[in-house]
């Protein structure tokens, strides 16, 4: 009887230090990294991002893309920035979501002989899980697809695969943190 009041117990604290962490008013702080390898051609692509819970389960906020690449003797760095929208079901420390984001974005060319810049845009929608490590940390892994577009040029997409790292602050750590 001991045994099962305890693991009782222990399956009500698990279910609220789940439930809080995406809660209406609660912040997150984190980010996404995507690599890629192929025989000539190598990228990385690492995502900061900052939000806030408008919803329970709903957060929006601001991204920011940094990429790097190099195809052959062709190497292009990029930045971006754009806004973000991420929907979290259940309740539990495995949470399934959905994602989208936008940025508008800025690259470099460089070959040995030229140098190019240019801008446009990238876009990203699918989902995934985030696996909760406690009340205030998660790793997750998003799947879907991801599309870049150019001035003047058709755009090119595919399936993309991230890894990420989110930290969640609920409203009264946000506070505490900032002195409020």
């Amino acid at each position: 009887m001991k045994r099962m009041i305890t693991l009782l117990a222990l399956g009500i604290l698990l279910h609220q230090a789940a439930s809080a962490q995406t809660e209406k008013g609660s912040s997150l702080i984190g980010g996404n990294l995507e690599v890629n390898t192929a025989k000539d051609n190598s990228s990385i692509n690492v995502t900061p991002m900052v939000g806030y819970f408008f919803a329970n389960n709903f957060a929006a906020g601001a991204n920011i893309g940094l990429d790097y690449s190099k195809t052959g003797d062709v190497k292009s760095t990029g930045f971006g920035i754009g806004p973000f929208a991420r929907y979290y079901f259940g309740t539990g420390m495995l949470r399934p979501l959905v994602q989208g984001n936008l940025n508008f974005t800025s690259y470099k060319t460089k070959t040995p002989t030229t140098s190019n810049s240019f801008t446009g845009t990238n876009y990203f929608l699918g989902g995934g899980a985030a696996a909760f490590l406690n009340r205030n940390v998660a790793l997750e892994g998003l799947i879907g697809y991801d599309h870049t577009a150019f001035e003047n040029q058709d755009g090119t997409g595919g399936l993309s695969l991230k890894i990420g790292f989110q930290v969640y602050l609920s409203r009264a750590q946000v506070a505490a943190a900032t002195g409020r």
